[in-house]
């Protein structure tokens, strides 16, 4: 293994164990199983049943098998080859710390297995091999808990502190039979989704720029006078979350208009064209495309 590449590995290992230390859960998650159970956002829909139906119908709810593709490469290119590495869990977590947060807490064994079954399930579609490794990744996502627990914290690391095991923090701070809640304003500002949303930094300071929504909003939108939030735009229809696979909220997002000029053109004599010297009714037609969100589009 090259320096370079060794050093990158232990730094983030190093990064990753301490966070594990000061998140208040006692051990990691040696299979999906345990996962699932240790962050169970199923409770949610117990109290929470209509936000829990609108994620269900989100694309939030299939963060990693809608982008299979992406993270193969990152895995099996990327890490496998570019860099010839072997694949570790601070290299899974730098599709996954977005894709699904609460792999935080699998073991390093889990953590490899699942950066394992993504290529998998991408490389054998449609056998039962790669099925059966889609559907056990199916159930990781970006749930409840990994926003409104594991990321909660992690806008400023270090400075709101690791995540209080149990607990669920949100713009407010409104006091819950279910669980102890905590307001942190982080969840209301644009910047908790820039987290993912933007150019990610992994603990072992790689930069990770999967798409660059958020410079063209910091630098262009709020630089010009925009105020709106992420929220204020994507959370119209709660926590669906719709964006570019909305209709309506891509038609908000767009101005259209369309000029339409007619004329009549004489084409000239085409040889074997019966009356190919006759007037030609034609358009011209130009068409204008407005982009009226905070950022650049298509993006995500």
């Amino acid at each position: 293994m090259k320096l370079c590449t060794m050093y990158r590995v232990l730094i983030g290992l190093t990064c990753l164990v301490f966070l594990s230390a000061q998140s208040g859960i006692a051990k990691e998650a040696e299979s999906i199983d345990e996962l699932v159970a240790m962050f169970d956002e199923s409770k949610c829909a117990q109290c929470h049943e209509q936000i829990y139906n609108e994620w269900q119908h989100s694309w939030h709810s299939k963060a990693i098998i809608s982008s299979l593709g992406g993270m193969r490469n990152f895995i099996a290119v990327g890490v496998a080859k570019e860099w010839n590495a072997k694949l570790t869990k601070a290299e899974v977590l730098k599709c996954l710390d977005c894709h699904a947060p609460t792999v935080n807490y699998a073991s390093e064994k889990l953590a490899v297995e699942i950066g394992e079954m993504i290529v998998t399930a991408f490389d054998k579609k449609g056998t039962p091999e790669g099925d059966k490794a889609k559907s056990e990744l199916s159930r990781l996502s970006v749930g409840c808990l990994g926003c409104h627990n594991v990321k909660a914290t992690s806008v400023a690391r270090g400075l709101r502190g690791a995540p209080v095991a149990g607990a669920i923090y949100g713009p407010n701070g409104n006091d819950s039979d279910g669980h102890e809640s905590i307001e942190t304003v982080d969840l209301s500002r644009s910047v908790f989704c820039m987290q993912c949303h933007g150019v990610y930094k992994a603990p072992d300071g790689e930069t990770i720029k999967c798409n660059t929504l958020s410079g063209s909003y910091q630098n262009t939108y709020m630089n010009l006078g925009g105020s709106e939030t992420c929220q204020d735009c994507h959370m119209k229809k709660g926590h669906l979350f719709p964006g570019g696979h909305d209709l309506e909220t891509v038609a908000e997002g767009l101005g259209f208009n369309v000029e339409i000029t007619s004329y009549r053109h004489l084409p000239g004599k085409v040889y074997g064209v019966k009356d190919s010297t006759k007037w030609v009714p034609s358009v011209v037609i130009n068409a204008f495309v407005e982009n009226k969100t905070g950022h650049r589009i298509p993006d995500g």
